[in-house]
């Protein structure tokens, strides 16, 4: 089962790499309940239901909500039905306190998947880190596992005025996909970054904005800063919730995209983009690796800290090889 969550099904080359395995995508509007945890449903897809094992294969690597992806995640939104997926994104939940890139421990986002993946009963994962290890086993423990490996905080000396985030194709694809780049440096525990510093992406964005409605809706519904995104009513539908995060962004930092080959469509909802390429030289700060090394001052000593120890300044205001052996034994749910 491919986990889709609200995104677009893949087409038939992103899904060549699979080829061989009898693969269905999954359907977030063909889903039955199973749990509740804090006011979120538990919706998952119907033959994710009706299976007697279940093992989540994905990454584990920086997630913006969830501090890491992997784990339950990739079972519990993934294939999640979707009442799960809204609630889980609603915008309460993606900026309360606690909900922060790279934090696992006093996470409300990551704890509501945890407590639903375990309703789920789905008993281990096998998730690949950024540098290419896998770790398999219960989804929790590998989490915990995987954030003592990552080394994600790249100190770095100064303050900037602006930053060159190269994104990669296989994250370029859309703005949708691509922002999260700015995002996650913008919204990280100490970004090196002056205020009102200007980010600039570096993503071709073939697919423009992006297939998710709530997102584009969003966009459409007012001009950046998008503050009313956060103060009024609240945006809603597949996407709508890096809408949000967006507008996070524009009250600390300025956002512009380079290299996009749909400019036109993205200038037409207020953004700063265009085709020229993305600008060079030292007065630039350089992030060549934007979704796995992320700079921080270069007070940040060392990873625990950065990702679990609290923080004075919340992000959400305004700036002043495969595993070795067999796969252990999968248990059987119920």
């Amino acid at each position: 089962m491919v986990g889709l969550g609200l995104h677009r099904p893949m087409s038939a080359a992103e899904l060549a790499p699979l080829q061989g395995y009898d693969l269905e995508q999954s359907d977030p509007d063909d889903a039955v309940l199973y749990g509740e945890h804090g006011g979120v449903p538990g919706f998952v897809t119907t033959t994710v239901s009706e299976a007697d094992h279940l093992l989540s294969i994905g990454l584990a690597e920086l997630h913006q909500y969830a501090g890491l992806s992997g784990g339950h995640k990739g079972v519990v939104v993934g294939c999640g039905g979707r009442a799960t997926i809204a609630a889980l994104h609603a915008r309460d939940r993606v900026i309360a306190p606690g909900v922060r890139i790279g934090s696992l421990e006093g996470n409300p986002f990551r704890e509501v998947i945890d407590a639903l993946g375990e309703q789920l009963g789905l008993g281990l994962a096998l998730n690949r880190l950024p540098s290419g290890q896998w770790l398999c086993g219960p989804p929790g423990e590998l989490l915990r596992e995987a954030s003592r490996q990552l080394d994600p905080w790249v100190p770095v000396a100064g303050e900037w005025a602006g930053a060159v985030l190269r994104v990669p194709p296989a994250k370029a694809s859309s703005f949708y996909q691509a922002s999260r780049a700015a995002s996650y440096l913008a919204l990280s525990p100490d970004p090196p970054l002056a205020p009102g510093a200007l980010l600039v992406l570096d993503a071709a964005c073939p697919e423009g904005l992006g297939a998710e409605s709530g997102f584009v809706a969003a966009l459409r519904s007012c001009q950046p800063p998008w503050e009313e995104l956060l103060l009024g009513e609240e945006p809603r539908g597949a996407g709508a919730q890096r809408a949000v995060i967006l507008a996070l962004l524009a009250r600390r930092y300025r956002l512009a995209v380079r290299g996009c080959e749909q400019s036109a469509e993205l200038r037409a909802v207020g953004l700063d983009a265009s085709a020229e390429a993305a600008p060079t030289g030292p007065d630039w700060l350089e992030v060549p690796s934007p979704f796995t090394r992320l700079p921080q001052r270069a007070s940040v000593d060392g990873l625990g800290a950065a990702m679990e120890a609290p923080h004075t300044r919340s992000p959400h205001e305004p700036h002043s090889s495969p595993p070795a052996g067999p796969l252990p034994h999968l248990p059987r749910r119920g």
